[in-house]
């Protein structure tokens, strides 16, 4: 038995859709990278306590 994904003369849907559609998949990987980037940068609290003390 011949799978769509092992015939390569039969591309898979995903690929018209992706023309017609743009890359979401892609997209969304893309925006989910940088919101984790900047939600470590957020949550990164290891120079609080090289903080200078400032009196008050």
């Amino acid at each position: 038995m011949t799978t769509t994904a092992t015939r390569p003369d039969h591309p898979p849907i995903y690929g018209s859709l992706v023309e017609e559609r743009g890359d979401v998949l892609a997209e969304t990987r893309e925006v989910a990278e940088r919101i984790q980037r900047e939600a470590q940068e957020a949550l990164d609290w290891r120079g609080l306590g090289t903080a200078q003390h400032r009196p008050e």
